[in-house]
């Protein structure tokens, strides 16, 4: 019998809207606006689940990112090494040891009839009465073992408290009848929710359906490993019970606010509501979600329902037609019906009611495809399709670089992988025609769209210790999950490089897996393996997925394959505009990164910023992303960039585009050229940075920064740590208001000066500065932290602020140098009556040339007619003898001169 409520059975013919629409192409669609109707929920074509009646039989399960032939790999691993069976071990551990859990009772208490709220938006009240830091989403510890208590970890109180009652209660009227409640007293500013109320009996039944969710999973997976039916029987137990819960759950946001309606209603019309939404006092209510589907959900309210959704479809795939061991099916026809239409097509209620392309969306529309494939509903992949494609080629950039950074570039990937993985080979059902009379065969994402352009860019921006450097909104140590390089390998294989990759990461003969393996803790002896909890935001860039993607998808033969040694190369995507120097003769003991990316989403007010990173540390550091920090406007404001700053403002986020002039490199010399528009007032705004490379470690970078414009300019870098120390300048104290600084010192010099400090280890740095006339330069104490946990609260770094005032062209002029030896390589900087730069080494004497006018370049005497002519020269002298040049000529066309040889 249909369970469903009398009112929601309404649904269409499928020949219209979004299905058609879908096969002309997603420009026609956005164009045409096909799909968008803001009418009642029988005018969504996706709210129809007829074509799922009428194909559901076809789907010869398993179909999603765990097919047969995958794991057909698995038990030949598992044959093979010690590690698969192990990992397989682990598994089946994990699941057997919550089996308890999975009974009717117990899943009354972990899925609840009552909607889920998010694990964040939890602010902790105890924190701000004890005049601690309080982050907008809380900083809690939540642990299955119990599961009706969050703690906070940076207090310690437990919640629910006495101290803090729920006592603001909102009473749900659609469907079967809710109560949920939030904190009282003082409302939080929560972002822009400027009276937001935390409850945490919201919070802990959302962790409580993640948990499940992601323990089905794992049942399913330890089922798939193993054959123990017991594992698909809690599985289904499992689902049967979301099945029966989420129909109720309303469709809400993290910020507390419910729609108490229809959820097909509430999703088409998420801003701009028929009836007044539930929100906590002293809220008006206004017909709209606070933020709408940025942070909306049924089982979580973050925007990523998603990452329920991806996890309950792979559970119910890998274990609908299991089987007892009499060979009785698990699941009953009326079970299969129940979670294919009251859990599984739910759930894309929500997720095809938003069209947009963003971050979060893209996720959403791989779990919509993924339920598609899964109870045979083609219309429901195409739209997954739909995003998968506008993805690759709309939202990452032409040169398949992330259009935000590399850390939402990985959550982006994360949203999309399976997706794909699950598509290999895919057919729509026997018989099925689009309004085209077109159907999809034989699908192949990896080769037949731009996504092999996206791998390709996340293989290439890695430095060398195969962690992204952290611009804009990125954190630092950020890797490229060895899960992902497990899929380039398997869907590239003859891209043997990124064979080379996992080897870096695996062993030379693949004898580690990649991952990712849940953490291990005791138990009366043996260690079994725990359900992981999502730790935002880090968990965003990795793949949504317990498997091992070692054990599926590494072919047992891999490791005796032959792979050419692991290099990085130097790199300028001509889209991203941010060019990639590098040292070593694998290319991964330094990285000078120079940025003229244009300003976007995720990006941040710094354009034309320099980071330097060698032998594992940061030389010139980016502070990194403070992700929902309040505060976190301090890393990304221009002064805490190595960048120029005009009249102490920050730069524009709008029309300030980027430039690349020239990007040229060579065995000694790589350097870059680029220019934006980052300040109205500025009629130059042009940076020229160099790594001049000897080999062996010894190397140094010299920037020249060319800016016109504004009353004030400063050029602004940063060190590490508080000790440091400062040569060949003399400081006094300064009563100078500077930017938000505190500490400040002053001084002048004519000739060059330095400062030096250390990068940790046995590295450290040298920042030369060679001052032009009318330079001062301010000394002082700012913002140093980098933990959006607020570990490092209250640090501080000091900051360099060489200040010109005035009209004309400024030229700020530098060396940096990281090294590990006793002493630095650069032992004297200077410049000569001809603009020259004369870099005295350890071994030598280098000539660096650069202007904006290769005709204004004089060479000195010595040179004349032995180096070539351009912009930018670069003559390495050693007993008299030049020993190599470099020149870079616009004018002539040269790319590039080494050797002494022109190059054309």
């Amino acid at each position: 019998m249909d369970k469903t409520p009398l009112n929601r059975r309404k649904f269409i013919a499928t020949t219209v809207g979004t299905v058609t629409a879908l096969s002309l192409g997603s420009d026609w669609l956005f164009a045409n606006n096909v799909g968008f109707s803001m009418g009642s929920p029988a005018d969504e074509p996706l709210f129809d689940w007829s074509l799922w009646n009428k194909y559901r039989k076809q789907v010869n399960h398993p179909v999603l990112t765990i097919q047969r032939k995958d794991i057909a790999v698995a038990k030949a691993n598992m044959q093979h090494y010690a590690w698969a069976k192990n990992y397989a071990g682990n598994i089946e551990k994990s699941a057997r040891f919550y089996l308890h859990l999975a009974n009717p009772d117990s899943l009354k208490n972990l899925i609840e009839e009552t909607t889920p709220g998010d694990p964040l938006w939890t602010p902790c009240p105890a924190c701000r009465d004890q005049g601690k830091p309080v982050h907008p989403h809380g900083l809690w510890n939540w642990d299955i073992q119990r599961p009706d208590e969050l703690e906070c970890t940076m207090c310690g109180t437990v919640f629910p408290n006495d101290g803090y009652p729920e006592d603001v209660v909102l009473q749900t009227t659609w469907g079967k009848p809710q109560q949920i409640s939030f904190c009282g007293g003082e409302p939080f500013v929560i972002f822009g929710f400027k009276t937001g109320r935390p409850s945490f009996t919201a919070n802990i039944r959302s962790r409580k359906v993640q948990w499940c969710a992601q323990y089905s999973r794992t049942l399913a997976e330890a089922y798939t490993l193993s054959g123990n039916p017991g594992y698909a029987v809690a599985c289904r137990q499992i689902l049967l019970r979301l099945a029966v819960c989420y129909p109720n759950w309303l469709v809400h946001v993290g910020y507390g606010e419910y729609a108490d309606m229809d959820p097909r209603t509430a999703a088409l019309h998420i801003n701009s509501l028929p009836e007044a939404e539930l929100t906590p006092p002293p809220n008006k209510a206004d017909k709209r979600l606070w933020t709408g589907y940025w942070s909306a959900g049924r089982a979580s309210g973050v925007g990523l329902e998603s990452d329920f959704v991806r996890k309950v479809v792979e559970a119910y795939d890998l274990t609908c037609t299991a089987k007892d061991k009499s060979g009785q099916e698990i699941y009953t026809e009326t079970d299969r019906l129940q979670i294919e239409r009251d859990l599984l097509l739910e759930s894309t209620i929500l997720l095809v009611s938003d069209k947009k392309i963003n971050n979060k969306s893209v996720s959403n529309r791989t779990a919509t495809g993924l339920v598609g494939m899964c109870v045979g509903h083609p219309g429901l992949v195409r739209f997954g399709l739909e995003g998968f494609e506008l993805t690759v080629n709309d939202w990452f950039l032409p040169d398949g670089t992330t259009s935000e950074t590399p850390f939402y570039g990985l959550m982006t990937l994360g949203g999309i992988w399976d997706f794909a993985q699950a598509a290999r080979a895919y057919s729509d059902p026997a018989g099925y025609l689009d309004q085209q009379g077109k159907r999809i065969d034989n699908l192949d994402l990896y080769h037949d769209t731009s996504y092999e352009q996206v791998w390709e860019a996340f293989f290439l921006g890695l430095q060398g210790d195969l962690t992204y450097p952290p611009y804009a909104d990125s954190f630092r140590q950020l890797p490229l999950d060895a899960a992902y390089v497990e899929l380039m390998v398997a869907n590239y294989p003859e891209r043997k490089k990124y064979l080379s990759l996992l080897k870096e990461l695996c062993g030379s003969d693949l004898s580690v897996p990649a991952g990712p393996v849940p953490p291990a803790f005791y138990v009366d002896g043996p260690v079994i393996e725990t359900m992981p909890t999502l730790t935002l935001p880090y968990d965003l860039a990795k793949p949504i997925c317990l498997s091992s993607f070692s054990l599926f998808y590494r072919m047992p033969t891999l490791g005796s394959q032959v792979s050419p040694p692991y290099e990085q190369s130097d790199w300028c995507p001509p889209s991203l505009r941010i060019g990639h120097m590098r040292t070593g003769v694998d290319g991964r003991e330094g990285l000078l990164l120079l940025s003229a990316s244009h300003f976007g989403v995720h990006h941040e007010q710094d354009s034309l910023n320099l980071y330097y990173w060698k032998k594992g540390k940061e030389i010139l550091s980016d502070l990194g992303y403070l992700w929902d920090h309040p505060l976190k406007p301090q890393t990304i404001r221009t002064v805490a960039h190595h960048t120029v700053v005009i009249d102490e403002k920050n730069q524009r986020t709008k029309e300030r585009g980027g430039e690349v002039h020239f990007f040229k490199t060579s065995e000694h010399v790589k350097v870059m050229e680029a220019s934006s528009k980052a300040y109205a007032e500025a009629d130059l705004y042009r940076r020229t940075s160099a790594i001049i490379d000897h080999g062996n470690g010894q190397n140094y970078v010299v920037d020249f920064f060319r800016v016109d414009g504004g009353q004030r300019q400063d050029y602004v870098f940063h060190g590490s740590t508080m000790d440091y120390e400062i040569n060949q300048l003399q400081v006094r104290p300064s009563d100078l208001k500077l930017y938000d600084f505190k500490n400040i010192r002053t001084g002048e010099s004519p000739t060059a000066w330095n400062m030096a400090w250390k990068a940790g280890g046995k590295m450290k740095c040298i920042a030369w500065s060679l001052p032009q006339r009318g330079e001062e330069v301010f000394l002082a104490e700012g913002w140093g932290q980098r933990d959006w946990k607020n570990a490092d609260i209250g640090a501080t770094i000091p900051y360099v602020v060489r200040r010109c005032q005035g009209g004309g062209t400024k030229t700020f002029v530098s060396v940096f140098e990281g090294y590990d030896t006793e002493e630095p390589f650069v032992r004297k900087v200077s410049r000569e009556q001809n603009g020259s730069l004369v870099i005295d080494t350890a071994i030598g004497r280098d000539y660096i040339f650069s202007a904006l006018d290769e005709d204004s370049i004089s060479l000195p005497p010595v040179l004349v007619g032995k180096i070539p002519e351009g912009r930018f020269v670069v003559a390495s002298v050693q007993n008299n003898k030049i020993i190599w040049s470099f020149g870079l000529s616009l004018k002539s066309q040269l790319k590039i001169v080494s050797e002494g040889i022109l190059v054309p």
